[in-house]
C-alpha cells in the first residue's frame, strides 16, 4: 500500500523544526505525526542553521525587556531602519550585478562597471556609515604621532648659558 502524500505545508514545517536545532528527529516526528524516515529523508543535507538567530533574537528580546516602552519603541524603529536601509542596498547591488551582467553583453567597459558598484559602495556607507574594518584601515594610514622639532640658539661666547628655543612644535608626516 502507497503512503499517502505529504502536505507540502506539513514538510516545510518539518524541515523548519530541523533547521531550528532544537528537536531531534524523533521528536520532529511525533509533533507532526509521520515516521521518523520521512523527517530524515526530508532533512536529509539540510544544515541546522536557525539556531544563532533564534539565539541572537532571544537575547535582542530579553535586553530589551529591562527597558520602558519609550525605549522599547524607539529601539524597534531604529532596528526597522536600518534594516530597511540595509535591505535597500542589498537589492540595490543586486540590480547592479544584472545590469552589469547585461551591459558585458553589449561591450560595456570595466570601468564602467566599477563605477556602478562604487555608486552604490559610496551610497551604502552614506547612510549606514563605514564597516569597522574599512575605518581601521583608513586610520591606520594617518600619522600617529607629532615629533617635536626645536632649534636651540646658543651664545658662542657664553656656550654654558641657559638654550633658548628658537621655534614651534612641527607635525610629521
Amino acid at each position: 500500500m502507497a503512503a499517502k502524500p505529504l502536505d507540502p505545508a506539513v514538510a516545510d514545517a518539518i524541515v523548519t523544526d530541523w533547521r531550528m536545532g532544537r528537536l531531534s528527529i524523533r521528536d520532529i516526528a511525533d509533533k507532526h505525526d509521520v515516521s521518523h524516515g520521512k523527517v530524515g529523508q526530508l532533512c536529509k543535507g539540510v544544515e541546522r542553521d536557525l539556531l544563532p538567530i533564534v539565539d541572537k533574537g532571544t537575547q535582542y528580546k530579553t535586553e530589551l525587556s529591562a527597558h520602558d516602552g519609550r525605549i522599547v519603541d524607539a529601539v524597534q524603529k531604529e532596528v526597522d531602519e536600518r534594516t530597511k536601509h540595509i535591505q535597500f542596498f542589498t537589492h540595490a547591488a543586486l540590480r547592479n550585478v544584472q545590469s552589469a551582467v547585461k551591459k558585458i553583453t553589449e561591450t560595456t567597459s570595466q570601468a564602467e562597471h566599477r563605477m556602478l558598484a562604487d555608486t552604490i559602495l559610496k551610497g551604502k556607507e552614506t547612510v549606514l556609515g563605514k564597516e569597522p574594518d574599512t575605518a581601521i584601515q583608513i586610520n591606520n594610514g594617518q600619522p600617529d604621532r607629532i615629533t617635536r622639532i626645536e632649534e636651540v640658539i646658543v651664545d658662542p661666547a657664553n656656550p654654558d648659558a641657559s638654550r633658548v628655543p628658537a621655534s614651534t612644535e612641527a607635525s610629521t608626516v
